[in-house]
């Protein structure tokens, strides 16, 4: 894939929503909705900003009701007591595990540690015990610096480093953007001998975007050693002005044309500056503007079939909450028919908006070409800054909006094979049963506006069937709410289909 001229990203308040990070509405005080389930494991590597990175989730999460624990794996210096005044310091596994349940009875966060260090640093605790903790402690996330830099902006891990946990959920590589332009010596990077090593160049050479990006990414470089199955996030910090944030975005750029698919940008000092990098932005589009014929008894009392309820949400409610669920970059909910009522059946979010389609009367293509002018409107611009373009979808993935037991797993299955080979035409296989959503790329948009009547983009899997990706789920497919007796049959077996 050839580098992009300008990378698409936008600004995120939080530094957990860049790293995708769940925070919850409240503490997990009672004994079942604690012991039922671990805590999420963060490890932080690299350089650059660790510590301070750690620290800022740490006070998010726990501002959101969250309990966190703070500790490494290698050491570091005691935070600061006002912000975090529980420390636990001890040498055994079972002693730790005591001090910081009573702890934490009494604080959001807890700094856990083995020992106290000649130099006033915190010795780092066992990698292994953080299971145990994560099983046994009354928290929900265990922040865990992995790695030492002595200061330096950038670096690259000895062979015993870094020591990330194998109960990691996430691994966040940072690197400090102060770097880029400066030389490849002790002086602004530590272990500069083994930078040159994995980059290919020379001690004394210019740290430039490449030769971060290439150590970011190295297998032996700073996610080395990153668990099977865990995330990884790519942190560009520093970006506190002009220059450095066209350092990061061209750092981004690298990353981009390597496979990178998670990479934030941020200024951890600052108040706010954290912007998230839109690797192949995908929007979701959710066709909710037909009449619904079939469903006569509903349409007789002026209603639309979307606005029935399931439970104690709607149908169109529940695929929208999917859709968000998911891993797309934003959702557009096309209405038409009964536009009123089911406006508010929408969460608030900053991710959702809604555009009214006036010919949805013509078929399911009218609201196929109002959500393609909806994704693709020059007023879609979230963030205007050097080097970053406004956010601009390469594909949309199309939602029905009478499919209220859709999936984020699937939604998520077919827009990361789109990330990942960048096909033209993705879609899911249910068991062998070929199923919604369909996600069409960029390069499709034009044709998707030019389909009439209510053939929706069927037409375009015809004329592109030698390029539609298949994506094989171990799921049952979505069901379809077309009739009052469809309707009826969900209601009964609703209570069954949501525990599977």
């Amino acid at each position: 894939m050839p580098t992009p001229k300008t990378i698409t990203a936008e600004h995120v308040p939080t530094l957990a929503d860049a790293l995708g990070i769940g925070v919850v509405g409240q503490t997990p005080d009672t004994e079942s909705s604690t012991q039922s389930q671990s805590s999420e494991v963060v490890a932080f590597t690299g350089s650059g900003g660790k510590t301070t990175a750690m620290l800022r989730l740490a006070s998010e999460l726990i501002a959101h009701g969250a309990r966190a624990l703070i500790t490494t794996t290698t050491h570091i210096y005691p935070p600061d007591s006002q912000q975090f005044p529980a420390t636990v310091i001890e040498d055994s596994l079972d002693a730790l595990v005591r001090s910081a349940s009573s702890a934490l009875d009494r604080h959001r966060a807890v700094v856990l540690a083995r020992g106290l260090s000649e130099d006033g640093k915190l010795v780092g605790i066992d990698p292994e015990w953080l299971d145990h903790l994560s099983k046994q402690l009354h928290a929900t996330h265990i922040l865990v610096e992995a790695d030492g830099s002595r200061g330096r902006p950038f670096k690259a891990p000895a062979a015993h480093e870094p020591v990330i946990p194998g109960s990691a959920d996430l691994v966040v590589a940072v690197v400090g953007l102060s770097v880029i332009g400066r030389p490849l010596s002790e002086e602004f990077v530590h272990r500069p001998g083994r930078v040159a090593e994995l980059a290919g160049c020379r001690s004394g050479d210019t740290v430039s975007p490449s030769v971060v990006a290439t150590v970011l990414l190295h297998p032996q470089g700073s996610t080395r050693g990153a668990p099977a199955g865990s995330r990884v996030a790519l942190l560009l910090n520093q970006a506190d002005d002009e220059g450095r944030m066209q350092a990061g975005c061209e750092v981004a750029r690298e990353l981009i044309e390597r496979g990178a698919e998670h990479i934030v940008i941020a200024a951890l000092h600052e108040p706010v500056q954290i912007r998230k990098v839109n690797v192949k932005p995908v929007s979701a589009v959710v066709l909710a503007a037909g009449e619904g014929r079939r469903m006569a008894p509903q349409q007789a009392k002026g209603g639309s079939k979307l606005a029935l309820r399931l439970g104690e949400k709607s149908i169109l409610r529940r695929v929208v909450e999917a859709a968000l669920a998911s891993s797309v970059n934003e959702v557009v909910v096309v209405l038409g028919h009964g536009a009123a009522e089911l406006e508010q059946e929408l969460p608030r979010d900053p991710r959702l908006r809604s555009v009214y389609n006036p010919d949805y009367a013509t078929g399911q293509s009218s609201s196929l070409k109002a959500g393609i002018k909806a994704i693709t409107s020059s007023h879609n611009v979230r963030l205007e800054a050097p080097g970053i373009a406004a956010s601009e979808a390469q594909a949309a993935v199309f939602l029905l909006g009478d499919q209220p037991l859709i999936s984020p797993l699937a939604i998520d299955a077919v827009v990361r094979a789109f990330r990942s080979r960048q096909s033209a035409l993705v879609r899911p296989s249910y068991r062998g049963i070929p199923g919604h959503p369909v996600l069409f790329s960029r390069a499709l948009f034009q044709e998707l506006l030019q389909v009439t009547g209510d053939q929706g983009g069927r037409e375009l899997l015809v004329r592109h069937e030698a390029e539609i990706q298949t994506v094989e789920l171990n799921l049952d497919p979505p069901i379809d709410i077309d009739t009052e007796k469809d309707y009826s049959q969900l209601v009964r077996n609703l209570p069954d289909l949501e525990q599977l």
